[in-house]
């Protein structure tokens, strides 16, 4: 018997183009927490309908069809992001970090970073009604077992970094339940609460950085301090602030 606070539907398919696509058929389902899970997504969707290769077998991809149980308007979408970021990092930190001491971090928006390398991205896609978030499909690739990565990526995997073996069904149903349970503390205590370990855990925070403007198309050099309650980056630049959406900034890593 699997842990969890809520329920899951899980469905298991041997492959898939892309479980965010699959899982779009049932927005209008009235079961919640259907998890798609697939050993082989051959077409995966990252952010910017950016492609997600990973390899068969060797990583974990799968997406959770979420109805929520708190109202949610469209201006805090970004607050899946950081329920879901959160689970991963909190997950990988308790179980692999403590005795491996490698650094883990939340890249802005929602990837996830272990010594400066990508080892896993969420895509969050959703259903508004009347300015309500009516369902949320949360996609997740965590890179586990995969040794191959082409250089543009700057990606890596759990294997490579801490050399351990992991038991992918364990660590699929663990983070289901760490999403869950995050998801709890944000009902129960509150946007703020849940925001603060997420800005505490900010790649490159505090940190003088390099960043491509593509309004500009200028590089600069800043630290960021925060993230707004509505998902902009706060970036600190020749003494002044500014914020940032998604779109509007890139970050460069050597």
């Amino acid at each position: 018997m699997k842990k969890f606070i809520w329920p899951i539907n899980l469905i298991a398919l041997k492959e898939i183009t892309s479980t965010n696509q699959y899982a779009k058929k049932y927005v209008d389902e009235k079961h919640n927490w259907i998890v798609i899970w697939t050993m082989n997504q051959i077409k995966g969707i990252g952010m910017h309908k950016n492609s997600w290769n990973t390899e068969k077998k060797k990583n974990l991809t799968f997406s959770i069809v979420l109805k929520s149980i708190k109202i949610l308007y469209v201006q805090k979408i970004y607050i899946i992001n950081v329920i879901v970021s959160n689970a991963i990092h909190k997950i990988l930190y308790k179980y692999y970090n403590k005795r491996n001491k490698e650094k883990i971090w939340i890249k802005w928006p929602n990837d996830i970073i272990i010594n400066n390398k990508k080892i896993g991205g969420i895509l969050i896609e959703n259903s508004v009604f009347s300015k309500k978030i009516h369902t949320i499909i949360i996609g997740i690739g965590l890179n586990i077992y995969q040794k191959e990565f082409k250089k543009e990526w700057n990606a890596s995997s759990l294997k490579e970094i801490f050399n351990l073996n992991f038991d992918l069904d364990y660590l699929f149903y663990k983070i289901i339940y760490f999403i869950q349970k995050e998801y709890l503390l944000f009902i129960t205590h509150g946007e703020k609460f849940i925001r603060e370990y997420y800005i505490n855990h900010l790649y490159l925070k505090d940190q003088i950085s390099l960043f491509y403007i593509y309004k500009t198309k200028n590089y600069i050099f800043g630290k960021i301090r925060s993230v707004t309650d509505q998902g902009i980056l706060i970036i600190e630049f020749n003494e002044k602030l500014y914020s940032f959406s998604y779109k509007e900034i890139k970050f460069l890593i050597s």
